[in-house]
Formats: C-alpha cells, sequence, structure tokens
C-alpha cells in the first residue's frame, strides 16, 4: 500500500470522527436551570446576606436520608417562630425531576419530603427562608439514592 492511500484513510478516518462528534452533539438535550435567571442574579445581596446569617448561628441544617424520604432539620435556635420562604431541590441531570415548595407561616422546625416525589440522582439543594425578618440560605449537594 503506497503512502497516498494510508493517508487518505487517515484523512477519511479523521472526517468520520469529526461527523460522528457533531451529529451527537446535535442530539443531546441542554436544559437550563431556571428561565428567569437574570431576575435571580439580582438578588445575589439576599444570597450573600442569608449565608452570612446562618454562619453567625453556627449551626446549619442538617439533611438525612430515611426510609420515608428526606428530612432537612433547621438549628434548634430557629425553632419556635414563623418561617416562610422556598425550599428547590435541583436534579442536576433532569429538569423534569426537580422539586420545590413555598412555604409561609412555617412553625415547624423541619421538613419532610416523601420518597416518592424524589427520583434517583444528584441534587443541589437551595433553601432560602426569613425569621423574624432575617434571612437564612443555605445550598448543598444531595445524592438520592
Amino acid at each position: 500500500m503506497s503512502w497516498g492511500y494510508k493517508i487518505l484513510i487517515l484523512y477519511l478516518g479523521f472526517v468520520t470522527i469529526i461527523l460522528t462528534l457533531v451529529f451527537n452533539a446535535f442530539n443531546f438535550e441542554v436544559e437550563i436551570v431556571a428561565t428567569d435567571y437574570y431576575e435571580r442574579e439580582m438578588y445575589q445581596q439576599d444570597i450573600i446576606d442569608g449565608n452570612f446569617n446562618l454562619l453567625k448561628l453556627g449551626d446549619r441544617p442538617t439533611i438525612e436520608r430515611e426510609s420515608g424520604g428526606l428530612t432537612i432539620t433547621l438549628p434548634n435556635v430557629l425553632e419556635g417562630s414563623k418561617k416562610e420562604g422556598e425550599l428547590w431541590l435541583y436534579h442536576i441531570m433532569k429538569k423534569d425531576m426537580d422539586y420545590q415548595i413555598t412555604f409561609e407561616d412555617h412553625s415547624d422546625n423541619y421538613f419532610k419530603i416523601r420518597e416518592e416525589e424524589l427520583a434517583v440522582g444528584n441534587y443541589i439543594l437551595k433553601l432560602r427562608w426569613t425569621q423574624d425578618e432575617t434571612p437564612y440560605y443555605m445550598e448543598e449537594r444531595v445524592n438520592i439514592r
């Protein structure tokens, strides 16, 4: 086999690999976490203040995987008064599997999410709440098996 055929085979192999990568890229589904990302960007100072206030408490909410689901327990310091805010569980791979609740006048010190409401996978938990006009914010990765 001459060197001309070898170059032709090498070139055709390269073109085949590139075309395969291009066609596979068109089949890849890209999902945006939030459609209102610009509006959320405007609340970055609230997130910074919420993280700072949570650090001042000296205690973080705990996340426990139980047989019935997922339990998020707030620090005991915050027990008693009413809370309002939002709890998001963003599934890393599929937007359809996200979980979100908004709460007002929540007097319990915990949140319980049933196992049937969550799919298996990796999530980003974002918990933002206000208590006694003090904002709090926590973000953490959670793995549901």
